[in-house]
């Protein structure tokens, strides 16, 4: 087992313990189907960054996720709490779900953590599993590596660009060294 491997191993364990410790997945799963998605869900992962997308048949309204928010923070398990509106904005393009977003952060070790928790209805949710989504994949664990190989260039090198760039670098753009990532990246 590589070494990115066992750094990727390490950050899933932690979070699966910070998941049971806050009871963050049970207290979801009063609202909706709790769906765990990216990094987290393929084990991927190369920081503390866990993607949550939560499901019923209709679409949320604010009101409901403010009410969700607000227990939230006053279970008092995170040490920051954020919350925005209904992410329509087209500059946003079509990384994001239409729908509520809600961002909780922890401190573990010393390490910031961060929970992205998506508010969709079924719709939107069905519609985006159709489209990119890592979890998906059967990777190989060539493919495995040179993501996690990617994903500590991007961290040791303070590269703005999203897991799902890292993905798509791999899986659709053949990139096999941090020189084709760059390449990939001016291209965009």
């Amino acid at each position: 087992m590589s070494k990115l491997t066992q750094i990727s191993n390490k950050y899933k364990k932690e979070a699966d313990k910070l998941i049971i410790k806050t009871n963050l997945a049970h207290d979801l799963k009063k609202y909706g189907e709790v769906h765990f998605a990216g990094a987290y869900s393929a084990n991927l992962m190369m920081h503390g960054d866990v993607d949550i997308t939560v499901v019923k048949n209709r679409s949320y309204s604010i009101s409901e996720v403010f009410k969700i928010f607000k227990t939230l923070y006053y279970g008092g398990k995170f040490r920051s709490y954020f919350i925005k509106g209904d992410w329509e904005d087209p500059r946003m393009g079509d990384e994001f779900p239409n729908g509520y977003y809600v961002g909780l952060k922890a401190k573990v070790n010393g390490e910031k953590w961060k929970f992205d928790i998506w508010f969709v209805s079924k719709k939107e949710f069905e519609e985006r599993n159709k489209s990119f989504s890592i979890d998906r994949f059967n990777l190989t664990n060539k493919q495995r590596e040179l993501i996690l190989t990617f994903k500590k260039y991007r961290k040791d090198n303070k590269l703005s660009i999203s897991g799902q760039t890292i993905y798509k670098a791999v899986l659709e753009g053949s990139c096999k060294t941090t020189r084709d990532l760059n390449k990939y990246l001016n291209k965009k």
